[in-house]
């Protein structure tokens, strides 16, 4: 039997199975999804304010879902990685599923006048009528007033999301047409888009970064700003991978092609960006703290002057950075796969506590605003984000194999074993 007849039997070994609750799985996301979107409506009624906010964070989550994984395939292509060709689809299930990402965006770009204090006053900033203090910061604004400008604002946003689609589209369809014809072109292909690829993601998402989250306090200065959203990313697109491949393993998708030699990488490649995360958020708010400019600790101001969200602050420290490093810090830990489990699980699971620290404390002055309909309005969100994006992603596991079962390189990774 030739290599072309049998490569739909080994495609169909590594689907879904029907029997399998991975099948479901999108049904259940995309109730999810539906709850929330309910909720969010109901939200957006009663405070459109709050659903502005509790929208951009639900977004947010998603984004960095997406652009990590992004990032973790990219950089897989970039150096012509072997050793992750089984677990790189996990990693592009996520990817594909940012082609819903544009329609996620529409009502962020609706709420602009909710979330941006400057959106309506481009023109209208005067030092003359403010104190000394509020002259300074209406000075600082007015310098960046050209760049907030709401049309090219927009403009940004529509180029920003049509990058993340072409890279979501070219990465996840070259990958998959690969499985039907075995061209290793394809892979060719893929190397050679790959440091385009990752200028241009590396453009976007910094830019986006500043656009869509720092001008939530315009006049807050941070040049590493987009270096944390990258970090944040990075860090959750592993966690992620490792848990949706342990998710395979557990149910016998992956027939033995993903194994502990993997995840041993895997936990590397979580511990080193959880660090480089940590190293990140501190040193940004170290060298805010020593400058002590008033431009610079307005943004700290916010997340430490109360006890909530000094709590918050604490726990992202402890909790997603303190209990994960220990976990998964040995070489033992690293290859036990239920404590790696346990690390990844605390990650994602603070990564949206930091999603909420990122955005809602431009919401309001003071500490966390908690009501009844407000938590119903930012729970909405979130699950409308999350749960129509994973229901996308976990839609698109049920149409091709979850390994890549014609890359050349397949065979050694099967076979690969850490020094």
């Amino acid at each position: 039997m030739s290599n072309d007849e049998k490569a739909p039997l080994a495609s169909r070994e590594y689907h879904v199975p029907g029997s399998s609750s991975w099948a479901s799985a999108w049904k259940v996301a995309a109730g999810v999804g539906g709850l929330g979107v309910a909720c969010g409506i109901a939200g957006y009624v009663i405070d459109p304010r709050r659903f502005a906010f509790a929208y951009l964070m639900g977004f947010l989550t998603v984004l960095t879902m997406a652009l990590g994984s992004t990032f973790f395939v990219l950089i897989q292509h970039l150096t012509g990685a072997g050793w992750s060709v089984t677990v790189r689809r996990a990693s592009e299930f996520f990817v594909a599923g940012a082609i819903i990402i544009p329609v996620l965006a529409l009502p962020n770009l609706l709420s602009m006048g909710e979330l941006y204090p400057w959106w309506h006053h481009v023109h209208e900033v005067s030092v003359a009528h403010h104190g000394p203090e509020q002259a300074l910061h209406a000075a600082t604004l007015e310098k960046k007033l050209g760049y907030l400008e709401p049309t090219f604002f927009c403009i940004r946003a529509v180029i920003y999301l049509m990058v993340w689609l072409w890279l979501s589209m070219r990465l996840f369809s070259y990958s998959t047409n690969q499985d039907g014809s075995g061209d290793p072109s394809w892979t060719v292909k893929l190397q050679r888009m790959a440091p385009v690829a990752t200028i241009s993601f590396a453009f976007s998402l910094n830019f986006a970064a500043f656009d869509w989250f720092m001008s939530l306090e315009p006049n807050w200065y941070s040049t590493i700003f987009g270096v944390r959203l990258f970090a944040t990313s990075a860090v959750l697109s592993f966690a992620l991978n490792i848990l949706v491949t342990l998710g395979f393993r557990r149910a016998g998708i992956s027939k033995g092609a993903i194994h502990v030699e993997h995840f041993h990488d895997l936990g590397k490649l979580l511990f080193g960006f959880l660090v480089f995360w940590a190293y990140i958020s501190f040193s940004e708010f170290f060298l805010i703290w020593y400058a002590a400019i008033p431009e610079e600790t307005i943004y700290f101001h916010r997340r430490w002057d109360t006890d909530s969200w000094r709590m918050v602050s604490v726990s992202l420290v402890v909790v997603k950075f303190i209990i994960p490093f220990f976990l998964i810090m040995s070489r033992n830990a690293k290859r036990n796969l239920g404590l790696l489990g346990l690390g990844a699980g605390c990650i994602v699971a603070l990564h949206l506590v930091e999603m909420y620290y990122w955005v809602m404390p431009h919401f309001q002055e003071g500490g966390i605003a908690f009501s009844a309909t407000g938590f119903i309005t930012d729970l909405g969100c979130v699950f409308a984000c999350v749960g129509l994006y994973l229901a996308v992603v976990f839609r698109r596991m049920l149409n091709h194999p979850v390994i890549p079962v014609r890359d050349p390189r397949l065979q050694r990774a099967i076979e690969f074993v850490n020094a």
